[in-house]
């Protein structure tokens, strides 16, 4: 289930920073040894200045503080044909890693749902992006957490 490229979503993901539970994506980046994956979890909020344009891929301006990639609604982005109905932003910054032993205590299997295994191109673009960004938490720049 937590294997690099996989999408799934949780009902009532609960937040590290307290924030409420709510239903929220979550892509698979990596697996690292020991049970951990670092993950992602994709939003439709935007927190791009008005006057950057938005094109399918990687938006980074590293003198702003920003590397997001960015994909819009209705674009099939798995092997199995899913797309988010919503445009769709994943920030660097918010790169996390997570025990799958932790998720799977926390969760019941059920409360959470496979969408699809992201496109190669697309799930190799994402890497792309995030790897080349001073944005990236400094851990999953190097050693066994490298992306």
């Amino acid at each position: 289930m937590f294997e690099k490229g996989n999408l799934l979503y949780f009902k009532d993901y609960i937040f590290k920073n307290g924030n409420e539970p709510k239903n929220k994506f979550f892509l698979v980046l990596k697996t690292i040894e020991n049970g951990f994956i670092a993950a992602i979890l994709p939003t439709k909020v935007e927190s791009l200045p008005a006057n950057i344009e938005k094109n399918h891929g990687c938006i980074s301006f590293p003198e702003k503080c920003i590397c997001c990639y960015y994909i819009p609604k209705d674009m099939v982005v798995t092997n199995n044909g899913f797309s988010f109905q919503l445009d769709t932003y994943m920030y660097a910054q918010y790169v996390f890693d997570e025990s799958e032993n932790n998720l799977l205590s926390t969760y019941q299997i059920e409360d959470i749902e496979f969408k699809g295994k992201l496109l190669d191109e697309e799930f190799e673009k994402i890497i792309t992006c995030f790897s080349n960004s001073t944005l990236l938490p400094r851990k999953f720049r190097k050693d066994q957490f490298k992306l």
